[in-house]
């Protein structure tokens, strides 16, 4: 029989979460500052690094303009029509090419803010770097910016807002996936499911940001407590699931593996930590159920433990079943 809570999932692949930022300076990196008188010449030898996408001009005359020259819009310049951009420009100050207009963002504006303001941009400036305001100019590209809005939004389809975790409709698909799989080798698919006792007078006695407190810690620990290759999910307002598939072994090696699960899961979530009232901690419930080896049905172990979960609720005898 398996001692630890290692030995009891197999990893199945999930997609890693995208990376999301919050705000435009996340994605800010250092950008240097040249005059405006600067000889388009000298200006060209700045951007000879490849890593330089822009420089900010700066007025020399004592105003307060300032302005952008992107790598693109120097090499167009110095191209030139009919290819004399070079000879007729590179005597000519840094003015002569600059942008005049930029877009330029505080540092604490919103990514999705500033993504859209880029590409409300003309065409031929759409996709030049934002400037970011600061003690010192920085900028960010709209690549970036377009990357980390994509990856928020898909990360806001598939997680919940409030604990992080799989979305109901994530973690029924993750199942699917799983009950799939299980042909192969024999192996069980494990569904746990947790119900939150009381969240409607946990809200009402000590407010909802209590309430999302709790529900936010239960999630943390919960994520914690789950072996490598288990997921878990927010599956309801106050119910959460946690995924597994065991790989093969007996029925009875399966019942005492998941109920040593399900034991620890309920007692990584026993009791605050300190953050939240000891008053507003509540209590949960849980029940497991577990496929038998080679086949799964989705549907059929949701119902069987719900009905579990009913059972516990009620303080009838609970019994780990398979489904």
């Amino acid at each position: 029989m398996h001692d630890t809570l290692a030995e009891l999932a197999q990893h199945v692949a999930v997609r890693p979460r995208a990376h999301r930022v919050g705000v435009v300076a996340e994605l800010a990196r250092p950008v240097l500052t040249v005059g405006s008188s600067m000889p388009v010449g000298q200006l060209e030898v700045i951007f000879r690094p490849a890593d330089v996408a822009c420089v900010v001009v700066q007025e020399d005359t004592g105003g307060e303009r300032f302005g952008i020259v992107t790598r693109a819009g120097i090499t167009a310049a110095l191209t030139g029509r009919l290819g004399y951009g070079r000879a007729v420009l590179e005597r000519r100050p840094t003015e002569s090419i600059t942008d005049w207009s930029p877009l330029a963002v505080h540092p604490d504006a919103s990514v999705s803010e500033v993504a859209t303001l880029a590409m409300e941009r003309p065409g031929e400036r759409r996709y030049d770097d934002v400037l970011v305001a600061g003690s010192t100019w920085r900028s960010a590209s709209t690549a970036d910016l377009m990357r980390s809005l994509v990856g928020t939004l898909a990360e806001r389809s598939t997680h919940d807002a409030l604990t992080g975790l799989s979305t109901r409709n994530t973690t029924w698909h993750s199942l699917t996936r799983r009950c799939r799989l299980v042909a192969r080798g024999g192996t069980r698919v494990v569904l746990l499911l947790l119900d939150v006792h009381g969240m409607a007078t946990i809200n009402a006695r000590f407010g909802l940001e209590a309430g999302d407190a709790v529900l936010v810690e239960l999630a943390a620990r919960l994520a914690a407590a789950v072996p490598g290759g288990c997921e878990a999910g927010r599956v309801d307002g106050d119910r959460f699931a946690v995924l597994a598939t065991l790989p093969a072994m007996d029925d009875i090696q399966a019942a005492a593996s998941v109920e040593a699960l399900r034991q620890d899961v309920l007692g990584r979530l026993v009791g605050p930590s300190g953050a939240v009232p000891a008053a507003a901690w509540p209590t949960v419930d849980a029940a497991a159920v577990w496929s038998v080896a080679g086949a799964a049905d989705p549907d059929e172990l949701v119902r069987e433990a719900e009905h579990r979960l009913a059972l516990v609720r009620t303080a009838l005898p609970y019994t780990p079943a398979t489904a």
